[in-house]
């Protein structure tokens, strides 16, 4: 066996050196994939499964790192908040269990394709996943790529393209790890997640400005929730159902992209939004747009409020940009000059 993988050795080299015939070379000589094939990518992280403390991903501009902070719970570093239970384990189960299938590009120009391009450049897909000791040792690392659903001996199986770090060689693995940089793969991105239906009010205030109220005032012919803007300077109007209905319920539900701890700060604008059982919901947000969350009067649903207090409490949320703009709405926003 060690002589066989040596002799292989020397043909990829031999391939790449020769204008990059490595590609076609892995497609057509089976005795590659089969002399490897079934090997796991990572023969050692299963038996050091309890000594990963942290896990980071890096890709691009995005990096997270994830820490064991129990047996039971694990956190953001840096704002500590909790991960999703399960994913931190499921990751290192997933890492472990993956299984050389067949040999891919060895080429870089081609890695782009199967999305295993390095993960330190800016605009990639390729994601660096690290497991690290407490002392911050690396345990194991791979490159994740694109996802190949059904390519590894049957419709239901599914696979992975993949790269070790260092190594110019990619494979097609059995087996998939969910190891994106977005918070979403990680934990719980709902800043407040309301039913749009019982909303009864918004407000939006900007620091030392006047406050925008839309209300809830019944329903229209076509049977939605009816919404009006209070005191509508003289010169204007209000504009369509549709634009006014959104403006209060685009705030109802919303997802954050980054999270810290509560740094306070100046409330650039002050949002409410209240829910017809009484609950009111305070966002504040900074110059610098990172949203915090309070709950001033939980109305009668006492599990919801507690569940978002608990949620957000202590912690600053960055959003998508076109969503944070939906909290700062204006009067020029939500009417227009009368004709």
């Amino acid at each position: 066996m060690i002589a066989r993988r040596t002799v292989i050795a020397l043909g990829i080299a031999a391939a790449v050196a020769l204008g990059g015939a490595s590609w076609q070379w892995q497609q057509t000589h089976s005795g590659y994939v089969e002399a490897r094939r079934g090997e796991r990518l990572l023969p050692d992280l299963l038996a050091k499964a309890n000594n990963v403390a942290a896990i980071s991903v890096r890709q691009g501009d995005w990096a997270l790192r994830i820490i064991r902070n129990d047996d039971v719970s694990y956190k953001l570093e840096g704002s500590d908040f909790p991960v999703k239970g399960g994913k931190f384990q499921s990751a290192i189960v997933a890492a472990a269990s993956l299984e050389l299938f067949e040999a891919k590009t060895a080429r870089e120009d081609k890695y782009p394709i199967i999305e295993v391009d390095d993960p330190a450049a800016k605009d990639v897909k390729g994601r660096l996943v690290t497991f690290e000791d407490k002392a911050g040792n690396k345990l194991a690392e791979v490159i994740l790529g694109k996802k190949a659903r059904g390519r590894v001996g049957g419709a239901i199986a599914d696979g992975q393209y993949v790269r070790l770090p260092g190594d110019k060689q990619s494979w097609l693995v059995r087996g998939v790890v969910e190891g994106n940089a977005d918070l979403s793969t990680w934990v719980d991105t709902g800043v407040v997640e309301m039913n749009i239906d019982k909303v009864v009010l918004a407000a939006f205030q900007p620091a030392g400005g006047e406050e925008v109220v839309v209300r809830r005032v019944g329903v229209t012919e076509g049977g939605q929730a009816k919404f009006e803007v209070d005191n509508i300077p003289e010169d204007r109007k209000a504009q369509n159902d549709l634009t006014i209905r959104y403006a209060a319920t685009d705030i109802a539900n919303s997802q954050f992209i980054d999270v810290r701890k509560d740094q306070g700060g100046d409330v650039a604008w002050r949002t409410r939004l209240m829910m017809e059982d009484g609950m009111l919901i305070e966002f504040n947000i900074t110059a610098d747009d990172w949203l915090s969350v309070k709950v001033p009067d939980g109305g009668k649903d006492k599990e919801t409020s507690d569940d978002i207090i608990k949620r957000t409490g202590g912690y600053q949320f960055r959003l998508e940009s076109y969503k944070i703009a939906q909290f700062k709405r204006t009067m020029v926003d939500l009417t227009q000059p009368k004709s």
